[in-house]
């Protein structure tokens, strides 16, 4: 995940306790714990399978809307790097990616309990995001 334009803050390791996105990130179905870091463009963020995410208090504020043709989980086109290139970006920007062969999924309310190995035995990706092959990267710290 890398952070294109903007700043935000993004809450890893806990999960929402409710639908109500306001409650859910300040209030009563807010889960306690995690990490809260304060990203900026340039920042870019490797996050292991199974570890829940936010971002919210996105600066400049713009409505959520998808950046790429698709429904989120991938970009739906022939041309993907042109795609990208046409992008015009303003407020919060972020994107993510999965390592290529990966596949998306996403666990709402603990439905992994108990297949967790299911979650966290994805294979060791090919090429680090920014260090490619180098062992410097997750090519050599992943284990």
């Amino acid at each position: 995940m890398a952070v294109l334009t903007g700043s935000a803050t993004i809450r890893f390791g806990v999960a929402d306790k409710g639908d109500d996105l306001e409650q859910s990130t300040f209030g009563s179905a807010r889960e306690e714990g995690g990490i809260e870091i304060q990203a900026t463009a340039g920042d870019v963020f490797v996050i292991p399978a199974g570890i829940a995410h936010k971002t919210y208090a996105a600066e400049p504020a713009a409505p959520f809307a998808f950046l790429t043709p698709g429904d989120g989980h991938s970009i739906n086109v022939q041309d993907p790097r042109g795609s990208l290139a046409e992008i015009e970006f303003s407020g919060f920007t972020m994107i993510g990616a999965y390592p290529a062969g990966g596949e998306w999924n996403f666990a709402k309310g603990g439905e992994d309990i108990g297949h967790f190995d299911d979650v966290w035995s994805v294979d060791k990706p090919v090429r680090d995001p920014i260090l490619g092959e180098a062992e410097e990267g997750l090519r050599g710290l992943w284990q």
